[in-house]
C-alpha cells in the first residue's frame, strides 16, 4: 500500500506548520522588510491626500518616492534579502530629500533620525552598520539647516505642520512597532533557548540511562523524561513480535503517562496486530512518522480513541540494523495537540537511543552466551565424565557421586531420580529411588517417598513421548525418562527454585543424557542380576545333572559289576530282574541326556517340527508303557479319542516330561484327560498333590528352575517345564499351569483341517516306530 493512497483520505492537522528556526535578528529583519512597504504605502497614501488638499505638488513627488520604497520592500520579502546596510542608506537618502522637500519641522526629523538610529540598533551585523548611522545624523542635521545652508523658503505653516504630523506619524509608529516587535522575537528566541535546553538536557539523561548506565529500569526511565519534556499525556514504545495467530503484533514494553485515566492499549503488554493498521505499518516500515494511527485505528481491535481514549498521536519507528523493530508513540488526550518539530526531533532521538538501548542488550546476550556456552560446555563436560565413571564403571552401584556432579554442572537445587511402578489399582506411580541437593540443603523428597502420574498427566505424556517435560509450580522441573530394554523405567528431574531464565537448550540435552546414562546404569544392573541368577542355575544344574547321573549310574555300574563278579551266582529270573532296572536306569539317564539336547536345540532355534494328524489319548498311552511308574502312584489314562495336529515325537516329550513331573512331585493318583476347545486340543495330566504356591508360578517355566519343594522329594535339572513349553509353542500350541485343586498342566495344539467325507485316515500314527520320547 502507497502512503499517499494511505494517507491520502486522513486529516492532516496533526504536523504544527512551524517555520524553520530562524535567528531573531533575521526574524525582525524580516518583520522590517514588511514594515517598510507598510511605511511606504501609508506615506504615499497621506501625500497624495496632502497634495490634493493643500494644493502641495511637492507631495506628489513625496508620494512616488514612498511608492519606490514600498515596492522595494515587497522585493526584498520575495527574495528573502537579508542586507541592511545598503537598503538603510538609500532609505535615510531618499527620506532626506523627501524631509527638505517637504519643509519638515525639527521635532519632526528627530522622530525619523530615531528611527533609523533604532533600526541600526537592532538590524546591524557589525561595527561598520555605525557609520550609516552617524550618516542618518548627518542627513538629520543636514534636513534641519537645510533653509539656512541651501537657501529654501520655509513653507507655509499649514504645509509644514502636516508635513510634520505625517512624518512623525509614520515614523513614530514605526518606531515603536519595531521595538515591540523586537522584544517579542527576543522573548520568544529566550523561551526557544529554554525548551532547546530542557530537549538537551532530557536527551542527556535519556542516553546517559539507555547507553552508558547498566539499569534494569533504564527504559522506564528514559520515557518517563522525555514525557516531560513532551508534555504529552502519555509517551509509549513498543516491540514488534510474531503472533502465530496474529502475525506481527505491536507490544507495549515501557511507557509514561500523565496522572489519571491510561487507555488499556497503552498499559504494559498491551499486543495489537499491525494488519489492523496497514497505513501505519507502511510508513513505519519505511522509516517515516506516522500522525494518524487513532483514526485508522478506529473500530479496529487496535482502537484507542473515544471520549476517554487518545486524540491525537504520533508514532515514530524503531530501526536496528535497518530493520523496523518497534515504535517510539506519543499520544495526547487533548484534541487540538499538534506536534511541532522538535517534538519530531525529541521522539527521534528517543527511538535512536532506544534502538542502541535494545542492540546493546542483544549484544550482551550475545557475549554472555558465548562466555556462558564455554563456560556450561566445560561444566557439562566435566560431569558427564564423573558421570560416566560413577555409573558405568566396573565396580559402580552408587548414585550419590554420579548425581553431585549432575547437580553441581546443572547448578539446581535438586536432582531427582524415580522408578514407575503401579499402584494397588494398576496406575503408574513414580517412586523415589534416589535424590540430591547441595550442601546445606535439605532434598524436597525422600527415597521411597512416591507420587501419582494421574496428578502429572503433562508430564507422564510428554515422557512416554520420548520428550523432556517442562513443569511449572511453586518451583521449576524439567523432567526426563529413563528408558531400560526399550521400556519405560523411571525419569530423573531437576529442580531449580524460582528460575527466572527457563532452561537453555544445553540443560535439555544434558538431561536427556543422564537420562540416558542413568538407562544404562539400571540396565547394567538389571543385566547383572539375571546374569548372577543365571550362573547360580547353571550351578545348580551342574549339581542336579551330577546327581541325576550319579544315581542311575551308580546302580548301572553297580549291578553291571555284580553279574560280572564269578563270585556271584544268580538265577535267571535274579538276572532278569537285574537287567531290567539297568535298562530302566539306562533310559532315565538317555531321556535326561535327551531333555539337554533338545533344550539347547530350541534355545538356537534349530529344532524341527513335523505335525501330521495324530490322537492324543494313544500318544498318552505310548508314553504310560515305556516310561517306568513308581509303585505308590495310581496313574490313569482317558480312554477317549482326541485328534490333534501337531508333531508326535515332541507331544510324546511334552506328555512324559508333565508325567515325570508328577510323579517326582505330585499326590498318589495322577490322571490324563482330553478334550477340545474350539480349533484346538488339549491334553490334562493332573495329580493330587499340594500344587505349586502362587509365588513360585511365575518361575517355573523359567529354565533351571523349580518350585519349592521338601527334601523328601527326589532333585531335578529344572529343564522339564521349560522345554515342553517351547515345544508346545513350536508346534502352534501353549503349556500353562491351571489353577484348581492339586496340581494341573494343560497342553494345548491345533485340531487338523477339515478333510473331505469321502476320506478316511489313519489318525492313530506310527506308533510302533521306534522314536524316542
Amino acid at each position: 500500500m502507497q502512503r499517499s493512497a494511505v494517507t491520502a483520505t486522513l486529516p492532516r492537522s496533526h504536523l504544527g506548520a512551524q517555520p524553520k528556526s530562524q535567528p531573531a535578528r533575521a526574524a525582525v529583519t524580516l518583520r522590517w522588510h514588511e514594515l517598510r512597504r507598510l511605511i511606504g504605502l501609508t506615506t504615499a497614501a497621506l501625500a497624495v491626500v496632502s497634495g490634493l488638499v493643500l494644493v502641495w505638488p511637492a507631495m506628489f513627488v513625496v508620494a512616488i518616492l514612498a511608492f519606490g520604497i514600498a515596492g522595494d520592500a515587497t522585493l526584498a520579502l520575495r527574495s528573502g534579502r537579508r542586507s541592511v546596510e545598503p537598503t538603510l542608506v538609500a532609505d535615510i537618502s531618499f527620506t532626506g530629500f523627501v524631509m527638505i522637500l517637504s519643509g519638515v519641522p525639527p521635532v519632526a526629523v528627530g522622530v525619523t533620525i530615531a528611527y533609523f538610529v533604532l533600526v541600526i540598533a537592532v538590524l546591524g551585523r557589525s561595527n561598520y552598520s555605525w557609520i550609516v548611522g552617524l550618516y542618518a545624523v548627518m542627513v538629520g542635521a543636514v534636513v534641519s539647516f537645510a533653509p539656512l545652508l541651501f537657501g529654501i523658503e520655509e513653507p507655509v505653516i499649514q504645509r509644514s505642520l502636516a508635513a510634520g504630523i505625517i512624518v512623525v506619524a509614520v515614523f513614530g509608529g514605526s518606531t515603536i512597532a519595531m521595538a515591540k516587535e523586537f522584544s517579542v522575537v527576543r522573548r520568544r528566541g529566550n523561551e526557544s533557548t529554554g525548551r532547546r535546553i530542557e530537549i538537551a538536557s532530557a536527551i542527556s539523561d535519556a542516553s546517559r540511562v539507555l547507553v552508558a548506565d547498566d539499569d534494569p529500569a533504564a527504559l522506564a526511565k528514559a520515557v518517563q523524561s522525555i514525557r516531560e519534556v513532551l508534555g504529552s499525556s502519555v509517551v509509549f514504545v513498543e516491540r514488534n513480535i510474531e503472533d502465530p495467530d496474529l502475525g506481527t503484533c505491536a507490544v507495549v514494553i515501557d511507557r509514561s503517562a500523565e496522572a489519571g485515566y491510561i487507555h488499556p492499549s497503552v498499559e504494559r503488554a498491551s499486543k495489537v496486530p499491525w494488519s489492523s493498521m496497514p497505513g501505519a505499518r507502511a510508513h513505519l516500515e519505511g522509516g517515516a512518522p506516522f500522525f494518524y494511527r487513532v483514526e485508522e485505528a478506529r473500530g479496529s481491535v487496535g482502537d484507542r480513541g473515544g471520549e476517554a481514549g487518545l486524540q491525537v498521536e504520533v508514532n515514530i519507528p524503531i530501526m536496528m540494523n535497518r530493520e523496523w523493530v518497534g515504535v517510539i508513540g506519543a499520544g495526547d488526550y487533548d484534541s487540538q495537540r499538534v506536534w511541532v518539530a522538535d517534538d519530531l526531533v525529541l521522539l527521534r532521538t528517543l527511538a535512536g537511543l532506544t534502538a542502541a538501548f535494545w542492540q546493546r542488550a542483544e549484544d550482551a546476550k550475545v557475549r554472555d552466551s558465548l562466555i556462558g556456552s564455554l563456560d556450561g560446555r566445560l561444566r557439562f563436560e566435566e560431569a558427564l565424565a564423573r558421570s560416566s565413571r560413577a555409573l558405568l564403571g566396573e565396580s559402580s552401584a552408587d548414585l550419590d557421586p554420579a548425581l553431585d556432579a549432575i547437580g553441581l554442572a546443572a547448578k539446581v537445587d535438586e536432582v531427582v531420580v524415580t522408578r514407575t511402578i503401579a499402584d494397588e489399582h494398576g496406575e503408574p506411580v513414580a517412586e523415589v529411588l534416589a535424590s540430591w541437593s547441595p550442601v546445606g540443603m535439605t532434598p524436597g523428597v525422600a527415597p521411597g517417598s512416591t507420587t501419582a502420574y494421574a496428578d502429572m498427566p503433562v508430564v507422564r505424556d510428554q515422557i512416554q513421548r520420548g520428550e523432556a517435560a517442562v513443569a511449572h509450580d511453586v518451583h521449576r522441573r524439567i523432567t526426563a525418562g529413563i528408558e531400560v530394554n526399550g521400556a519405560w523405567f523411571g525419569s530423573v528431574e531437576f529442580m531449580r527454585e524460582g528460575n527466572p531464565h527457563g532452561w537453555s537448550q544445553r540443560t535439555f540435552a544434558f538431561i536427556r543424557t543422564i537420562a540416558d546414562m542413568l538407562g544404562a546404569f539400571y540396565e547394567r544392573a538389571e543385566n547383572r542380576s539375571r546374569l548372577e541368577a543365571s550362573l547360580a542355575q547353571k550351578d545348580q544344574l551342574i549339581a542336579s545333572v551330577s546327581h541325576e547321573l550319579r544315581t542311575p549310574l551308580t546302580a548301572v555300574v553297580g549291578l553291571a559289576e555284580e553279574l560280572m563278579s564269578p563270585d556271584q551266582v544268580f538265577t535267571n529270573d535274579d538276572r532278569m530282574q537285574i537287567l531290567t532296572v539297568i535298562a530302566d536306569e539306562s533310559k532315565e539317564m538317555a531321556d535326561l541326556v535327551e531333555d539337554l539336547l533338545v533344550a539347547a536345540r530350541t534355545q538356537n532355534g534349530d529344532i524341527p517340527v513335523f505335525p501330521e494328524r495324530v490322537d492324543l489319548s494313544l500318544l498318552a498311552r505310548y508314553v504310560r508303557s515305556h516310561i517306568s511308574i513308581p509303585d505308590t502312584v495310581d496313574l490313569t489314562i482317558d480312554d477317549v479319542a482326541s485328534v490333534a495336529f501337531a508333531d508326535p515325537v515332541r507331544v510324546r516329550q511334552v506328555i512324559r516330561n508333565l508325567l515325570t513331573n508328577a510323579f517326582r512331585y505330585g499326590g498318589r493318583r495322577v490322571a490324563v484327560t482330553f478334550g477340545v476347545d474350539g480349533d484346538a486340543a488339549y491334553v490334562e495330566v493332573h495329580d493330587d498333590g499340594s500344587g505349586i504356591e502362587p509365588e513360585d508360578r511365575a518361575a517355573i517355566f523359567e529354565p533351571y528352575s523349580r518350585a519349592s519343594v521338601g527334601s523328601t522329594h527326589k532333585n531335578s535339572v529344572g529343564l522339564g517345564l521349560t522345554l515342553s513349553k517351547r515345544l508346545a509353542e513350536l508346534m502352534s500350541g501353549s503349556l500353562a499351569y491351571v489353577e484348581g485343586s492339586g496340581c494341573t498342566f494343560r497342553l494345548v495344539v491345533p485340531r487338523p483341517p477339515v478333510v473331505p467325507d469321502n476320506r478316511s485316515e489313519d489318525v492313530s500314527g506310527d506308533l510302533s516306530e521306534g522314536v524316542e520320547v
